[in-house]
């Protein structure tokens, strides 16, 4: 990663965070988003304080215009823009009968169409400056399986697998690999898994027990799969959807 222009949406805490303080950490000049602009900055202070190099850009992946100037703006500071993790999504634990179109059109609106909107502007970066890698955060209950609540953040998610290999097919030729990252539960603090425990009250031990490997994903080892993806070994990975579950699909 030493010397990448690297954004990561969605970096103002939780997996977000931890993926930018590495990317930081391995040398990247990473340019910070999140619609939380306090949170932003603390990832900023924590990077700066490390002895990395950041830039906080607030926008809201879910208004095109806002996704089009944020990356726009990576490319003022920077000249380029080599790598992008559209990781900023929400989660809205809920059955699907009980949910309305409202709820589903506000999960759609940040975890599709905020990758969709991503997706178009820094393509259309990478190829002002000669290709670059992307990555997009999905999720095991986008189709390999189903949780219950999880349906319309599932469903969202598949919506982002489809995008992913269109996209990365359309581009292939051009130096630009892009693939999703799907996992099922990861030790990072304030995450989506602990928010989701939290709202529907499931004990973290009835998850573990369904993971063959028996715990959660480290921080280190999605940190690492998201480097793999972003790096030039990973060029003829086209398309593809990561899984890292310790084993929960397999079964």
């Amino acid at each position: 990663m030493n010397g990448k222009v690297v954004l990561v949406t969605g970096a103002g805490r939780a997996c977000g965070r931890a993926l930018a303080e590495d990317l930081a950490a391995r040398g990247a000049a990473v340019v910070v988003n999140d619609i939380d602009a306090d949170g932003g900055r603390q990832t900023v202070q924590r990077i700066e304080a490390a002895g990395g190099a950041a830039t906080f850009v607030h926008a809201d992946v879910s208004v095109d215009a806002e996704v089009e100037a944020l990356v726009d703006r990576c490319l003022e500071l920077h000249g380029r823009l080599d790598g992008a993790v559209n990781n900023a999504g929400v989660e809205l634990p809920v059955a699907v009968a009980d949910s309305d179109a409202a709820s589903f059109a506000r999960v759609l609106a940040t975890n599709l169409e905020g990758v969709r909107a991503c997706l178009t502007h820094e393509i259309r970066a990478m190829r002002r400056t000669g290709g670059g890698a992307i990555v997009n955060m999905s999720s095991v209950t986008s189709d390999l399986t189903a949780a219950p609540l999880n349906g319309l953040y599932g469903a969202s998610k598949g919506g982002v697998d489809a995008l992913t290999k269109a996209a990365a097919i359309e581009v292939a030729k051009e130096g630009i690999s892009i693939n999703a990252l799907a996992f099922l539960a990861a030790d990072v603090e304030d995450g989506m898994f602990q928010r989701f425990l939290a709202d529907t009250g499931l004990p973290q031990e009835q998850i573990l027990a369904a993971i063959p490997a028996g715990r959660l994903l480290a921080r280190a080892e999605l940190c690492a799969a998201v480097r793999f993806l972003l790096s030039d070994e990973a060029r003829f990975v086209v398309g593809t959807t990561l899984v890292l579950d310790g084993g929960f699909t397999a079964t």
